[in-house]
């Protein structure tokens, strides 16, 4: 009973999880009616998840989704709101851990353990994927990383 619930248990988180993240696709299939109003050309960017300059909010946010987190920007131009995407890089880092005095039960008692032993470290960075600047309801500026060997 207990391994039914368990699973029962990691089946609706799976679920949940998988609702939060959301494609080009199901975000067109929300917002069907304005994607099929605009130009074909600027639905195969979006569908590839892609973006231009003039975009306004509802298009970006169907190309790209909700934004992690959004700035203003005042300047002598006006006020600028900026939407970040951000990623997160993950990687385990081996670590030497001093071991002092760690206590061990078993069937012969108790002893204590002094020592070192490697460990894996999770190391998270957070970085911007995307940052893009609206400038009187339409896109003014994008930010992105450079691929790789490719000059601006």
């Amino acid at each position: 009973m207990t391994t039914i619930l368990r699973l029962s248990a990691a089946a609706s988180l799976l679920l949940l999880l998988a609702g939060c993240a959301t494609t080009p696709a199901s975000r067109i299939q929300q917002n069907q009616e304005l994607f099929d109003s605009l130009p074909v050309a600027d639905q195969a960017r979006i569908r590839g998840g892609k973006i231009d300059l003039g975009y306004t909010p509802d298009m970006v946010r169907i190309a790209f989704g909700e934004p992690q987190r959004r700035l203003v920007r005042r300047s002598s131009l006006g006020d600028a709101e900026i939407w970040l995407y951000l990623g997160v890089d993950r990687r385990f880092d081996r670590q030497r851990a001093d071991i002092d005095g760690l206590s061990v039960s078993g069937p012969g008692g108790s002893r204590s353990i002094t020592g070192s032993a490697w460990v894996n470290v999770a190391q998270e960075r957070e970085f911007i994927r995307a940052r893009v600047e609206f400038l009187n309801g339409a896109v003014a500026a994008i930010e992105e990383p450079a691929a790789p060997g490719k000059k601006p």
